[in-house]
């Protein structure tokens, strides 16, 4: 028994390192079947995972699926009233054509009917020319709005036929001919019988509705007032201009929590102010202009591009949904006169920096089409967004300032110049259109494709090149004079060929079809741009027929437009009797009366030489001091290459 347990001791120990082995080989073993498992139930979950992942999708397809069937049903459901819609355009141009055919037949048997009378006609009785005065209505008090009672609204479908008030025209014997100061006169008391108007139902709020002889209020501002203030001026009517220099000290407050826009508070009211300013050196006014530029410069954030709107009291910017979160060319590109002024006549820098920055910015930025700047930009990243183009809507007023700001440093600043002479290219190569007849028009594109029309806005376009050509902006001159001209013909005959005598805000060209006026592109709202290309022809030619087609623009004017309160736009420049909007746009007494004015007036009232005129003709004095001589901090902004 001894010599066993020490036999199995021996074994034990010289195999020692056997067992060892052995224990080693189990432990392993047991840890891979536990890892075996382990993976067995993560394969498990795995798999549970993969089907209810298999699942999701399937539901996401499905879901996928649905929504593409039903804009598949929207897209035919869009493209059903496209149709729809081209169907009542081709109905609605067919019936205009019928009307107006109708009309020329009635003219052309009046005519035939008036040579067969055997009586002398009454308008060959000698009448001794006199002007109507427009009629008096009480002043109201200094700083204090008046009340009037609101009158009951008219159908605007059926306005009665007493609410159009006696023409400002004076009547004219046969064979006498109106003088330059006749015509004049007739456009002051025009333009004092909306002014008047105004003040009898709608004064210290933005505009008049003339049917209704009550007021609106979308800035909250007393839009028409700041407006109005320097064609007050330039008429000469000093009383008028006091007791709205007074309003304005007493009642014009910019701390509204209200999102105004941008653009329009800038031209009309920061321009209004600072105009009022530049004729009559009252500090008031640049007082007023600064803490409105304060409060509209929190629009800018912390990129170059401003937002599209600014709560004027708690700073905050917005733009509008419709834009898809992006600025528009035209409002952005249209500060820059008015801050530069202000920065200059307040020698702080702060209020220019950043609206010049907007123009050194889109400068850099590459575009497809020499000179052609894209109607959006986004406000975040400040690219361009798109590749429309238009001098019309959204586009007008930034190629504009390219010159305007060249004009108002004294030619000093070529880097706008330079910009200006590539979009006048541009515009040539890839806007400008000839119609079947030979009339040249500028059109616009929707992505990538060439619209074969023109807008009203872009009417002013001709005054524009004119402008350049007369300052030798471009080496090109007779070629630029030439396209004005020729675009301001056009414009001219958008409203000789209406009824009405009066262009609609959009007409079109196809083939042989010229200046078609497209379903909701009927309407007149008192706008100035084809005026004003009468005007800027008229100082830089002196071509008499300048002035004949603005005569003829005010007459229809007040033929049509004019009522016993103000001046209303109206619905369809082709149809007789007008509808009227009910509204008397601020701009008609800022722009429109104003141009009409000046077209009658000597070239040293205004003169364009010392003068530039912002978008909304607000003259501002040109700034004819040395670069070297300005604050330096300002003169950094320029774009002097």
């Amino acid at each position: 028994c001894t010599m066993d347990n020490k036999r199995l001791q021996r074994f034990i120990l010289d195999n020692k390192q056997s067992y060892y082995f052995i224990a080693a080989f189990v432990i392993m073993v047991v840890v891979l079947i536990i890892l075996l498992l382990s993976a067995m139930g993560m394969n498990s979950q795995y798999e549970r995972e993969a089907t209810k992942i298999r699942d999701q999708g399937n539901q996401l397809r499905e879901l996928l699926k649905i929504e593409m069937l039903q804009k598949q049903r929207l897209k035919n459901q869009y493209n059903d009233v496209l149709d729809t819609i081209k169907k009542a355009d081709e109905t609605i141009s067919l019936q205009n054509d019928i009307v107006s055919d109708k009309y020329t037949q009635m003219n052309n048997l009046q005519k035939a009917l008036d040579n067969t009378k055997a009586t002398k006609p009454v308008v060959n009785v000698p009448v001794a020319p006199i002007q109507i005065p427009p009629a008096p209505v009480a002043k109201p008090v200094v700083n204090v709005p008046v009340a009037q009672p609101i009158a009951q609204p008219p159908s605007l479908v059926n306005p009665p036929v007493n609410v159009q008030a006696p023409v400002s025209i004076p009547v004219q014997a046969p064979g006498q001919k109106l003088t330059i100061d006749d015509k004049r006169n007739a456009v002051k008391q025009g333009f004092l019988h909306a002014w008047d108007s105004y003040k009898t139902y709608a004064w210290g709020t933005d505009e008049l509705n003339p049917l209704k002889k009550t007021h609106k209020n979308w800035l909250d501002l007393g839009v028409t007032i700041v407006d109005a203030l320097d064609t007050l001026w330039i008429m000469g009517l000093r009383e008028d201009f006091q007791l709205a220099r007074d309003w304005i000290e007493a009642n014009l407050s910019f701390d509204k929590n209200r999102s105004v826009s941008f653009f329009e508070t800038t031209i009309r009211e920061l321009g209004g102010l600072l105009s009022a300013y530049e004729f009559s050196r009252d500090k008031m006014f640049l007082d007023k202009a600064e803490d409105l530029a304060q409060r509209l410069l929190k629009a800018f954030s912390d990129t170059p591009i401003p937002f599209a709107a600014i709560n004027l009291s708690t700073g905050r910017g917005t733009s509008p949904a419709w834009t898809g979160g992006s600025s528009i060319l035209s409002e952005i590109g249209t500060l820059q006169l008015e801050f530069l002024y202000l920065a200059y006549h307040t020698n702080d820098y702060s209020y220019a920096e950043k609206p010049m920055n907007v123009f050194k910015h889109l400068d850099s930025l590459p575009k497809s089409v020499e000179g052609l700047y894209p109607l959006y930009i986004n406000q975040a990243s400040g690219n361009f967004k798109g590749n429309d183009y238009s001098i019309g809507a959204l586009g007008d007023s930034f190629y504009e300032y390219m010159l305007k700001l060249w004009l108002f440093t004294d030619k000093q600043c070529n880097g706008y110049r330079r910009m200006y002479q590539e979009s006048a290219r541009g515009m040539m190569s890839t806007l400008v259109q000839t119609s079947h007849s030979g009339y040249r028009y500028m059109a616009q594109t929707s992505r990538g494709s060439v619209q074969q029309k023109m807008e009203h806005l872009t009417c002013f376009s001709g005054g524009m090149f004119a402008l350049g050509a007369s300052e030798d902006i471009d080496p090109h001159k007779s070629d630029h004079f030439d396209l004005a001209a020729d675009l301001t013909e056009t414009c001219h005959e958008s409203y000789d060929r209406t009824p009405t005598k009066i262009g609609p805000e959009t007409f079109e060209f196809k083939g042989t079809n010229e200046f078609i006026v497209p379903a909701g592109s009927s309407y007149y709202i008192l706008r100035p741009e084809v005026i004003e290309s009468y005007f800027v022809l008229w100082r830089t030619t002196h071509d008499p027929k300048y002035r004949d087609w603005a005569w003829e623009a005010f007459q229809a004017i007040e033929k049509h437009c004019k009522m016993e309160a103000g001046y209303s736009g109206i619905r369809n420049v082709a149809q007789i009797p007008v509808v009227h909007d009910d509204t008397q746009q601020s701009f008609f007494l800022a722009e429109t009366m104003k141009y009409l004015y000046l077209i009658f007036s000597d070239d040293d009232l205004v003169p364009l030489s010392e003068y530039v005129f912002n978008t909304e003709a607000h003259p501002l004095g040109k700034i004819k001091l040395p670069l070297n001589e300005w604050n330096q901090d300002i003169r950094s902004l320029l774009m002097e290459e």
